[in-house]
């Protein structure tokens, strides 16, 4: 590994990458006011992708500022909207990470070898988180609540965990099957061990979006370059529904779906409830129509629109309801166009690699359907490899073809 562009590149970005999916626990533990050594990490990587723009006397790559630009300019400008300043800039320093991860990856992610480098790397970044996740089958009380047993890995929260393993699931599916990167043999046989794990871990997280998640990305695959696994997920899908606790998730859906329909002492189920929540966001979000109320402001507004909860404010759970509302239409619009820029790129390896290519086309559109039921952009760790990884095929796309076009 210290053969790599990224360890050249940087030995300390090279060890916060791998462990970052070890972390909450102890980055938790620091944690004062809200505020702990996690903030100085995130404020670190920001720092440094600074110091190697300027360390490369700022003649960088203008894809720095057309993926991203117009939505970090509108998010920097919505904070001064905010009421809450201090909680937006904090938030937004969140986002800021990701842009720098994502086009840090220009400096080390000049080849094929260093894409296969960075999709083993992440694959085997897992093997901690799997450690904590066998502890907590085998002592089980610690991770159970009033909605049962969930598993979280070494993750703050479930949901942060299922989506890091629709990931690492997804790229061990890519290796298996993609035809232009070369892996060792036994990283090979280590992916086939991992998917087969990340699979399970994933059923015992409970978190129905991370499952929908990846049935978009094999459904992506099936019906863009192989059908037959089309099939093959109708058949573990069946399999999985056997579990009575997978049952018991799904059927939730299905209940409690109508203010008007409930009974005495009944409840909504969760997605029900978001609807309610975003419909109820809506004139909040008309009265600030272009620049939105602040970024995540949400929360801060909660109570004010949303009267039948009376203590807690809570975030929109949709990330498209959340950025309209904090950064308006316009700030919608700028994050939905990060993505047809990516996507082109991602289309130059699917014409040369029609297989791997499906696989990261399926990731793509399955982050952008699960943020229609959940903060995607509110889960850093998990992001922070999820926007390494579009970096790294991103830049390294005019790799797989003799230059393109100059960057």
């Amino acid at each position: 590994m210290r053969s790599s562009t990224l360890y050249i590149f940087s030995p300390l970005l090279f060890f916060m990458l791998y462990f970052r999916a070890s972390m909450d626990p102890i980055l938790n533990l620091t944690k004062v006011g809200g505020i702990g050594f996690g903030a100085l990490l995130n404020l670190l990587v920001v720092v440094y992708f600074m110091f190697v723009c300027l360390k490369n006397k700022f003649v960088i790559p203008k894809s720095f500022f057309y993926v991203w630009g117009a939505f970090i300019l509108i998010g920097l400008f919505s904070i001064f909207q905010s009421p809450d300043k201090v909680t937006s800039l904090r938030s937004f320093f969140a986002v800021l990470t990701y842009f720098s991860i994502f086009n840090m990856s220009y400096y080390f992610c000049r080849t094929k070898k260093d894409v296969s480098f960075l999709v083993m790397f992440i694959v085997l970044s897992a093997v901690v988180p799997f450690g904590f996740s066998i502890f907590e089958i085998i002592f089980p009380d610690g991770s159970t609540s009033r909605n049962g047993f969930r598993l979280s890995g070494s993750f703050s929260h479930p949901n942060i965990y299922a989506f890091y393993l629709v990931l690492v699931s997804s790229l061990c599916f890519f290796s298996l099957n993609q035809r232009v990167l070369t892996f060792p043999p036994r990283f090979i046989q280590f992916a086939k061990v991992i998917l087969l794990l990340s699979l399970v871990c994933l059923v015992l997280t409970k978190t129905r979006s991370a499952w929908l998640g990846f049935i978009v990305v094999i459904a992506v695959y099936g019906m863009i370059y192989n059908r037959r696994y089309l099939l093959y997920l109708t058949v573990f899908g069946l399999i999985v529904l056997a579990i009575p606790s997978v049952q018991e998730r799904v059927l939730e859906i299905f209940s409690g779906n109508s203010v008007d329909e409930l009974t005495l002492g009944e409840s909504l189920n969760s997605y029900a409830w978001r609807k309610v929540v975003w419909t109820a966001s809506w004139d909040f979000i008309l009265q600030k129509p272009l620049f939105g109320h602040g970024y995540d402001t949400f929360s801060y507004y909660f109570l004010d629109f949303f009267p039948l909860e009376e203590n807690k404010g809570f975030d929109a759970h949709n990330t498209y309801v959340q950025i309209a509302f904090d950064m308006g239409f316009l700030g919608a619009l700028s994050y939905l166009l990060i993505f047809p820029v990516i996507f082109y790129r991602v289309f130059v390896i699917y014409s040369l690699d029609r297989s791997g290519g499906a696989v990261i086309i399926g990731l793509m559109v399955s982050y952008l359907v699960v943020g229609y039921s959940d903060n995607m952009l509110f889960y850093l760790s998990y992001n922070w490899y999820f926007w390494l990884v579009l970096g790294a095929f991103f830049y390294a796309s005019r790799h797989y073809k003799v230059q393109r076009e100059n960057e």
